[in-house]
């Protein structure tokens, strides 16, 4: 077996030319796999971690029916007696936090000009630590002063609001009635995610008296302390908690972003089958076209006593030793790009959030995995064996007289 790898290691290096453009072929392909690949993987993580975190947490409670009408934000279906609601539900496994929300819609005004939007009530101590909290760029968060509010930027400069600025909030209560809240902006904040930044927050306490709520509310956001197990914590709940109430996951909220991450995989999925292709397809071209013009050669070695096996597997090793090559020099270059976009990223600002309305951010981070580049390390190897196992099924089907007779 020693004595073949030496012949196939100088077999390869017999044509330089020719074993150096499949090398390369080979590296550039699987380089360009682990950069896709880790952009993908990253860009998905971070989608689903900013979708989770622009929703508060990673199940939604509501009223019975809400879901059907969520975008038309009704206030006539509510959570009654939210308090043991949220006492149920913070008993069960894995619940690390339930909070308090009410969702209206407004209409915004600056006492020239008036936006529809969407309000957002929440409870400024519990969700301190919160998206909106952390992205303010002026002004302070809410505290216990009443009568003041959060805008996003987008909102800011679409009504030309700034910190301190008096604002006039329209909004449609439980009841049906029309009323209206007058704060003044305490702070802006800016999210990157579209939606959010179009939006005003106000403390729960005063959203429920001007919207004649009392103590009730739109939405309970349930957090779990492992994203792998908000199925099962969803089904307790469900179970826990009587059949007036809907139970959402981040997936059954997010099913457009959902949708949109399986076709990226996809995509992803049929070009990296392309590039596969067209690296197995070159690999095979190189060792038949070795095959083709090493036949007297074969012809000689299977005239010595080389038995047909033994061929085969000259021609596998070539092959082996060639994808091997090839795979290193794509690891090291694709690991490389992988691990600098890992800790640097690449800046988009708001080009890619406001063109898909997705929460992606202002920079995308790719995802850097030993075990990912292990495996399609490996994969290149299988795929250096199968492109390989016809040219050494032909390489040993010669027959040494007709081999020897080949000019």
């Amino acid at each position: 077996m020693l004595m073949l790898f030496k012949i196939a290691a100088r077999n390869v290096l017999r044509n330089k030319r020719r074993s150096l453009i499949t090398l390369i072929g080979i590296g550039l392909g699987l380089s360009m796999i682990l950069v896709f690949n880790g952009f993908i993987t990253g860009s998905e993580d971070q989608l689903i971690n900013n979708f989770i975190a622009s929703q508060g947490g990673h199940i939604q409670i509501n009223g019975e029916g809400y879901a059907a009408k969520a975008r038309l934000t009704p206030m006539d279906i509510v959570l009654e007696a939210p308090d043991v609601i949220a006492e149920s539900v913070r008993k069960l496994p894995h619940v690390t936090q339930v909070l308090k929300r009410v969702r209206f819609g407004a209409g915004v005004s600056n006492d020239i000009d008036t936006l529809p939007t969407l309000g957002l009530a929440i409870e400024p101590d519990t969700e301190k630590d919160g998206i909106v909290a952390k992205s303010l760029v002026e002004g302070s968060y809410l505290d216990a002063q009443p009568r003041v509010a959060l805008v996003g930027r987008q909102l800011a400069q679409d009504l030309h609001l700034k910190v301190g600025s008096e604002i006039t909030v329209v909004v449609r209560t439980y009841t049906g009635s029309t009323n209206a809240l007058a704060p003044t902006v305490k702070g802006i904040f800016y999210t990157g995610f579209p939606q959010l930044d179009n939006m005003i927050v106000v403390p729960l306490v005063e959203a429920q008296k001007r919207l004649l709520l009392k103590d009730k509310v739109t939405d309970l956001i349930v957090a779990v302390d492992d994203a792998g197990r908000v199925e099962s914590v969803a089904a307790a709940i469900r179970t826990e908690l009587s059949k007036t109430v809907e139970v959402q996951t981040w997936r059954d909220l997010g099913q457009a972003l959902w949708q949109l991450l399986t076709a990226r995989r996809f995509i992803f999925g049929i070009l990296g089958a392309i590039v596969i292709l067209i690296a197995a397809l070159g690999m095979m071209n190189t060792i038949l076209m070795s095959v083709f013009e090493r036949t007297r050669e074969i012809g000689t070695m299977m005239a010595l006593g080389v038995t047909r096996g033994e061929v085969q597997i000259l021609f596998l090793l070539e092959s082996i030793l060639l994808g091997s090559a090839g795979a290193l020099m794509g690891s090291l270059i694709g690991g490389s790009v992988t691990k600098y976009f890992s800790v640097n990223g690449i800046a988009t600002g708001d080009t890619v959030g406001n063109l898909t309305s997705v929460p992606i951010g202002q920079i995308i981070y790719s995802y850097f995995s030993w075990s990912g580049i292990l495996f399609f390390f490996g994969m290149v190897l299988v795929l250096s064996v199968l492109a390989a196992a016809y040219p050494a099924y032909i390489a040993s089907r010669q027959e040494p007289v007709q081999a020897l007779r080949h000019i």
